[in-house]
């Protein structure tokens, strides 16, 4: 099994969660022997008042997210599948081989390590009831890709709180439904881009591209997918992703035209280097005729 991490956002009832889940485990779950499940839920109230700042708060919670889980895969060979982040708590979820670890030793652990409150349980779930619970709704699984692309935009340097072009990629079983949803898309304000290119599959042979001038901030494109996905129900339609061009901060535009002079002038000295050598190695070779 190769650890495969995905983090979406889940409201239930009047609760934000944001949800953390080893989505390698789909396929194979339940594994036979990992039959307790294993709960620890740490209060973020004394945590957050106990820190001089937002960064000493995340690193201390990273620090016992790491710690608890080294300890339970060496004690019972437990298995990380996923947290929940909500406002008040932060919530870790392990399953382990049955009988491997009681609740005494789990309490035991945090309160050597841990300075504050932290709730803790293990209980029987054979049949990994929570976590297919955990995992993602096919919105969700969109929400999963959505962080994702935006992550690797950030990294790139992207200025994603900038607002550009966003082209969001749909698909149709039947021309008749493409065309009805292209009029409804425009009564919503979406533009229509004909000359878009876009891919036909063989169950979906028809493709509508339509675009919406805003910023690429997660909450801001999970809730135009989330919109998508809404007007698409029923219609046998499904949602096929979006894309957006890069909006670089001066700062990182700059970075980038420098990095692109100094590519320029290392490859202009390869090529010089180049003919000089090949220069010299042809001087040598008339000189031994």
């Amino acid at each position: 099994m190769t650890d495969n991490w995905g983090f979406y956002e889940r409201r239930t009832g009047s609760e934000q969660m944001r949800v953390l889940v080893n989505i390698g485990y789909k396929a194979t779950s339940p594994l036979e022997e990992y039959k307790d499940l294993m709960s620890v839920t740490v209060n973020l109230y004394p945590v957050r008042e106990s820190s001089r700042n937002n960064r000493q708060f995340i690193l201390q919670l990273e620090e016992l997210e790491s710690k608890l889980e080294h300890w339970l895969n060496a004690t019972s060979e437990a298995i990380y599948v996923g947290r929940i982040n909500a406002a008040t708590r932060l919530e870790f979820y392990y399953y382990a081989k049955e009988g491997r670890i009681d609740g005494a030793a789990l309490r035991e652990w945090l309160d050597e390590h841990w300075q504050h409150r932290a709730q803790s349980y293990i209980k029987p779930d054979p049949e990994w009831e929570f976590y297919r619970f955990l995992l993602p709704s096919p919105l969700e699984e969109l929400y999963v890709h959505n962080a994702q692309m935006i992550y690797a935009l950030i990294h790139k340097g992207d200025k994603i709180s900038e607002p550009r072009n966003v082209y969001h990629w749909l698909l149709f079983r039947e021309d008749d439904e493409r065309l009805a949803m292209e009029e409804l898309l425009q009564s919503e304000g979406y533009v229509i881009e004909k000359d878009k290119e876009s891919k036909p599959e063989d169950d979906f042979p028809y493709p509508l591209v339509i675009s919406k001038y805003e910023d690429v901030r997660l909450e801001t494109v999970n809730a135009r997918v989330r919109d998508l996905h809404r007007l698409l129900d029923g219609k046998m339609g499904r949602y096929d992703g979006w894309g957006a061009t890069m909006r670089l901060s001066t700062a990182n535009r700059f970075r980038r035209y420098m990095r692109r002079r100094k590519e320029m002038a290392h490859s202009t000295l390869r090529k010089v280097f180049a003919r000089g050598g090949h220069s010299h190695s042809n001087q040598n070779q008339t000189g031994k005729h």
